[in-house]
């Protein structure tokens, strides 16, 4: 593996300011202020009553309520990170990186490149599957009799369906989801994707800290 050329490593350096300037922190607040202590979004919250030392009963259980309206904001907000052809397409960004920095760092780098790639191939987010699974048993929600829709097809088909632009193919997927399965959906994958933009921004400030690259030619 060589340098990149001069004008590579200048579009690169351009890829990346623009990305710091869009990834700051806040980014996706309405989404990551769901967060528990451990960073993850809960599905469910249980109340448990406590029967005797050994037995407890399940008492209630409460969705999480979420505002469609906060959700569409965040998609057009995160919307360059998961879409091909933006500059801040993340997998463009950990490339773009790799393009400045020494060719045994970037080879490193294949760790970062791989945990982008567990969220964000193409331009579908939650690459690495379903949290859960929604529609109708008796239904064909799209995908042939019986089959339930997994939480990351839900997302892309309301982000592409409803929140960006109106899809026939996937609108018609959604008629068997709820609108609040829809809206957990992209809220539970989205919060994988804002923990991968603060990794990646986090490792880009890294080595610009140790010296590896500058922004400023």
């Amino acid at each position: 593996m060589t340098a990149a050329p001069p004008s590579v490593q200048d579009h690169a350096r351009r890829k990346l300011s623009k990305f710091l300037r869009r990834s700051t922190p806040g980014l996706g607040e309405p989404i990551t202020a769901l967060r528990d202590g451990s960073g993850r979004i809960p599905l469910l919250e249980l109340t448990w009553h406590r029967i005797d030392d050994d037995t407890w009963r399940i008492t209630g259980i409460e969705d999480q309520q979420l505002d469609k309206r906060m959700v569409d904001s965040t998609i057009v907000e995160c919307r360059v990170f998961f879409t091909p052809g933006e500059d801040c397409y993340l997998p463009g960004i950990v490339t773009a990186l790799q393009s400045l920095i020494t060719p045994e760092r970037a080879k490193a780098m294949r760790a970062l490149k791989q945990l982008v790639a567990q969220v964000v191939t193409g331009a579908r987010i939650g690459a690495s599957g379903p949290i859960f699974h929604s529609g109708r048993l008796e239904m064909d929600n799209g995908l042939g009799p019986g089959i339930l829709l997994g939480s990351d097809l839900v997302a892309m088909d309301y982000i592409y369906g409803m929140a960006l632009h109106e899809d026939d193919d996937r609108l018609a997927r959604l008629e068997n989801v709820s609108l609040e399965s829809a809206l957990q959906a992209v809220v539970y994958h989205f919060n994988d994707l804002l923990h991968v933009i603060a990794s990646v921004r986090a490792q880009i400030e890294h080595d610009l800290e140790m010296g590896y690259f500058e922004l400023k030619t």
